[in-house]
């Protein structure tokens, strides 16, 4: 098991980023979630079994309707892009 040092994340989001953070929490094991001022908010997620394996997902949609993900799931379909395994979705 491959365990993150989320509180510190939280930290640093909380102070190095006050201007825009209300708040970061930890709703599991190797998860962060942190709310926005603006009202949206950016969940991390990182894998307890695979090492070096995460996902960003950044919700917007009380806002303008949209929802951001970014990944390193080695997934067949992006296995042409510039910076595989990572990829982006919108």
């Amino acid at each position: 098991m491959s365990l993150v040092n989320v509180e510190r994340l939280q930290e640093i989001a909380e102070v190095e980023f006050s201007e825009i953070v209300v708040e970061a929490f930890s709703p599991g094991v190797n998860e962060l979630r942190i709310i926005l001022v603006d009202g949206s908010f950016i969940d991390l997620w990182f894998s307890l079994k695979l090492k070096e394996r995460y996902s960003y997902h950044w919700e917007r949609q009380a806002i303008d309707g949209t929802i951001y993900r970014h990944d390193n799931a080695p997934h067949k379909q992006w296995r042409s892009t510039k910076t595989f395994p990572k990829h982006f979705h919108r």
